[in-house]
């Protein structure tokens, strides 16, 4: 509900910055780690990502994250639209205690 004299009610938003959306991106691969019940933006594309590659996976902190986007990112342009898969390999390479055991 919106209240009149709330300012958000007057159309007044945070501007979206490069912060917020890097912490976004962040939080797209990290619910696609994350068991359907924990995640915490679920959409078609998060829950296909999980059921494809991330079940697999402990969920990465966000260091580790960030570590791998910007390791694709300078070396694939569009991976993540292209090849997706890329992201859980990196992850696996570069962390491969993230990987479920048994």
């Amino acid at each position: 509900m919106v209240y009149a004299d709330d300012p958000a009610g007057e159309g007044r938003t945070e501007p979206i910055g490069p912060a917020s959306i890097l912490i976004a991106r962040e939080d797209f691969w990290a619910d696609t780690c994350r068991d359907t019940p924990q995640m915490q933006h679920p959409s078609h594309d998060v829950v296909e990502l999980y059921r494809r590659y991330g079940c697999r996976f402990c969920t990465p902190g966000r260091q580790q994250i960030q570590y791998v986007l910007t390791a694709l990112d300078s070396a694939v342009a569009g991976w993540e639209k292209q090849h997706p898969e890329l992201f859980y390999q990196t992850l696996e390479l570069n962390y491969p205690e993230l990987v479920k055991r048994g």
